[in-house]
């Protein structure tokens, strides 16, 4: 994880723009990197950050405080404005001196600097100014407006400062945007190496322990500080102090120039903020001194003093319905927040990518926290389960934490179970499903013809979830079934008729015959005399299919006495084939006795 130890000035600003110039020339600097406090400075409760509330006179009405800062940083005490030569307490018209200083005005009546010491009273209403501690490494310096006046006021206020870190009185400026693409602050470093002491501006909505600012600016240091012009009147021209006029692009192309090496200052304004008469507002912002990590600013590796401190616990509860993936998933979040400066942050989960992040509560700014929610999974989706969570700090910026994710067992290959064909033997599976193998019909559980269904159910500890169904079948088996065709036989007036065996769990059988002379059907077994097809069909049965009608076989009965004396034959008709019936035939085309020459025929 990368960090970068600087000063932090977070501001509830919205800092607006102007074209900047060219620095003219200021005072000698005296170092504002000290090893030991410079007298005057207490530090603020257990933080970083040390300060003192320094008078200063500049352009403009009467005399103005404000809140001069120091950031420790390792063993060295850092300026965060202008620190020149002389004295840190009363500086010229031309050289505005160091710290933050604020102004305000109501209803468009004249402008006023805040005297943070003992606060400022103008056209009824009573302005002061405080300083307290938020989070490990942060300040709150707030403005308490109380309007005394019988009726409502609209109140415009500002802040300014001429930008100095340690001894560098041109940091580079660059700007830090939200994952959207929205420019929430401007941090300004020390140098342009990778790792050094730094100045960062915070502004816009969000960001806890402030009042977002309507407008802000950001260039060259002497631009929009006096009190009309801290209150949100900014220009982009710049006073020349050669020739004590203001002059406009004399000095340079500086305006909201990132990187650049100019004499740097800052402004941000609230704007038309009402009082109702009798009531009390606050404007605030904060300025923070530590390591912060704004790449990953929310879950170091392991915490060490300054950085964020945040533990994160995630479980899933085991439950009669975990396999339903559309039942009530109990789902348990735990853990410690607790943040530098003191932003607060929230939680959100999502559950099987759906359009829609779940808001968990928001985080204090240092706290322990536990969340107990239910869920349910999308029973249209067969790959995976996923509850997704990541925390937002409020400015847009996400961290990805790690969720919960289970495998659809509908998604695991279940191999093994082939369909099969009945044969009266119990069937054994060698079933495999991912990584598991399971033994089935052991127990002669699968013998008979039918459609089964095995089932896999997801369990929790195997990191499976849902039920996944396999349906596999035992067919039934053609039936084989054995036929006796009855042996041509002389004529005894009895019935003779065919037999068919099948196996157990046939269907039922019927036999007829077809008499293959007149073609009639019988559904008993002959008894004249004649050649008959044997017919068979069978239906289905419990454990083997039905065969249609289908012919088997003929047989014949026949006669030795075939009253041949009683069949008149003249002498033209030597030579001719008559059936046992006296039909006179060409020639016998089919099985049976005939009568050819006066003689009796069996043809088969």
């Amino acid at each position: 994880m990368k960090r970068i130890t600087f000063l932090l000035f977070v501001m509830a600003a919205v800092l607006c723009g102007l074209n900047v110039h060219a620095a003219p020339a200021k005072a000698p600097m005296r170092s504002a990197i000290f090893s030991t406090l410079p007298d005057g400075y207490s530090r603020l409760g257990n933080t970083s950050i040390y300060y003192n509330v320094s008078q200063r006179e500049a352009a403009g009405p009467g005399y103005q405080t404000g809140f001069s800062i120091l950031g420790k940083i390792g063993n060295y005490y850092y300026s965060s404005t202008y620190e020149p030569n002389e004295s840190h307490l009363f500086y010229t018209e031309y050289r505005p001196g160091a710290g933050f200083i604020a102004a305000f005005r109501v209803n468009d009546g004249t402008a006023r600097y805040l005297n943070a010491s003992t606060g400022t009273s103008g056209d009824g209403v009573m302005v002061t100014a405080r300083i307290e501690p938020q989070g490990e490494v942060a300040a709150r310096i707030i403005y308490t407006f109380v309007n005394n006046n019988d009726e409502a006021v609209s109140v415009d206020a500002g802040v300014w400062g001429d930008i100095m870190i340690g001894d560098n009185d041109q940091a580079p400026l660059e700007r830090l945007n939200t994952s959207t693409g929205n420019t929430y602050g401007i941090k300004m470093k020390y140098s342009n190496n990778a790792n050094t002491p730094l100045l960062c501006a915070l502004f816009g909505e969000h960001l806890t322990g402030v009042t977002p600012a309507d407008d802000h600016w950001f260039g060259f240091f002497s631009t929009n500080w006096h009190a009309n012009e801290l209150c949100g009147d900014y220009s982009n021209t710049v006073y020349n102090t050669s020739n004590k006029n203001y002059s406009q692009a004399t000095y340079g192309p500086y305006y909201m120039q990132e990187n650049g090496n100019y004499d740097c200052g800052l402004g941000f304004c609230w704007k038309d903020r009402t009082i109702e008469a009798g009531e009390t507002i606050e404007l605030s912002y904060l300025i923070s001194v530590g390591e912060i990590d704004f790449e990953e600013p929310i879950i170091p590796d392991e915490p060490e003093p300054g950085q964020d401190i945040f533990t994160y616990n995630i479980e899933a509860f085991d439950c009669e319905a975990w396999n339903d993936l559309e039942a009530e998933h109990p789902i348990h979040i735990w853990g410690h927040y607790e943040h530098p400066y003191g932003q607060a942050g929230y939680l959100e989960y999502q559950v099987d990518d759906e359009n829609t992040w779940h808001l968990l509560g928001e985080l204090a700014s240092a706290a322990d926290y536990e969340f107990n929610f239910n869920i349910s999974f999308n029973p249209n989706r067969a790959t995976n389960h996923v509850i997704a969570v990541r925390f937002n700090d409020g400015l847009d910026n996400y961290t990805d934490l790690e969720g919960l994710s289970w495998t659809d067992v509908r998604s695991i290959p279940v191999n093994g179970l082939d369909d099969r064909v009945y044969n009266g033997e119990p069937q054994i599976y060698q079933v495999t499903y991912g990584d598991n193998a399971v033994t089935l019909g052991e127990d002669g559980s699968y013998i008979y013809p039918g459609e089964y269904t095995f089932t896999f159910e997801g369990k929790f500890v195997e990191n499976t979830i849902g039920v996944s169904e396999t349906i596999f079948t035992i067919d039934k088996a053609p039936c084989q079934y054995q036929v006796v065709i009855p042996e041509d036989t002389e004529y005894d007036g009895q019935a003779h008729g065919a037999t068919v065996t099948v196996p157990e769990g046939s269907g039922d059988v019927t036999i007829t015959y077809r008499d293959l002379t007149s073609g009639d059907i019988l559904t008993e077994a002959p008894t004249e005399i004649g050649h008959y097809m044997v017919i068979i069909e069978i239906t289905e049965g419990e454990y083997y299919y039905g065969i249609p009608a289908a012919e088997v076989g003929d047989f014949t009965i026949y006669s030795n006495d075939t009253g041949i004396d009683e069949i008149a034959i003249n002498s033209e008709d030597n030579g001719a084939w008559y059936t046992i019936d006296g039909r006179r035939i060409a020639a016998p085309t089919q099985r049976g006795i005939y009568i050819h020459n006066g003689k009796k025929y069996v043809v088969k």
